[in-house]
């Protein structure tokens, strides 16, 4: 005879991430540069600020992607690392800075960390060939 599993078991087992040590998740687009996450307007004489549309469709996608490899979730303060590809599908430079927003927002709405503010350490540096991958992201959880 066999035993039923409880909902918290099948949670646990089929879909809450594990908690690992570390994770690497490969992004296949180039997140929008930071300096584009936010349109405002005025709306009644008062300013207001949402997430683009590139943004909202780019983290939808991100999430998904990143979701998709189930690397599990890297619980308390952790180092994030980003390697991403120079000159993605564009000539224009970029700086490197601004894609650690947004791949850190993705990060979080994907729940591989509970929230960005918890990183201790960040790094980000340009590759030249990264295989057709826009960004390969390192996050390990820190040990003090």
């Amino acid at each position: 005879m066999t035993e039923r599993m409880t909902a918290k078991q099948y949670r646990e087992q089929f879909v809450e991430p594990k908690a690992v040590s570390s994770a690497r998740i490969v992004i296949t687009d180039m997140p929008p540069s930071a300096n584009g996450l936010r349109k405002s307007f005025i709306k009644e004489g008062k300013v207001i600020s949402v997430k683009s549309d590139g943004y909202s469709d780019w983290r939808k996608a991100a999430v998904a992607e990143i979701t998709s490899q189930a690397v599990g979730k890297v619980e308390g303060p952790y180092r994030l690392s980003i390697v991403a590809q120079r000159h993605w599908r564009t000539k224009r430079a970029r700086d490197i800075d601004n894609i650690i927003k947004p791949i850190s927002d993705a990060l979080v709405k994907a729940g591989i960390v509970q929230d960005d503010s918890l990183a201790e350490c960040v790094t980000a540096r340009w590759v030249d060939d990264l295989q057709g991958h826009a960004a390969v992201i390192d996050v390990e959880v820190c040990d003090g």
